[in-house]
């Protein structure tokens, strides 16, 4: 596992679970200050639909983060490990044989 999973990688994974997780609640946290009782009809109602929102993009944002990660590790199995092959004859910088 470590050979695919860089510090890079692994930066930048939990990079994006952190914003997977913490903007849709930002965002939720805003937009239900706009829902106040008195300020609008049934608003306890529209701040538990804001929470299902919520979690619903949570959870997709965090099935893409998984996808990614899978695409990656895919990517690292297919290439596979690195090979030498034999040098040109010829190449730039050789001398003629």
């Amino acid at each position: 596992m470590a050979g695919w999973f860089t510090p890079l990688l692994r930066r930048r994974a939990a990079l994006a679970v952190a914003a997977s997780l913490l903007a849709p609640w930002a965002v939720g946290q805003f937009v239900k200050g706009f829902y106040q009782p008195g300020l609008a009809d049934d608003a306890v109602r529209s701040q538990l639909l804001i929470d299902f929102i919520v979690i619903g993009t949570s959870l997709f944002a965090l099935t893409m983060v998984a996808t990614w990660l899978i695409g990656c590790w895919v990517t690292a199995v297919m290439k596979g490990p690195r090979r030498d092959a034999d040098h040109f004859p010829g190449a730039p910088g050789e001398p003629p044989p």
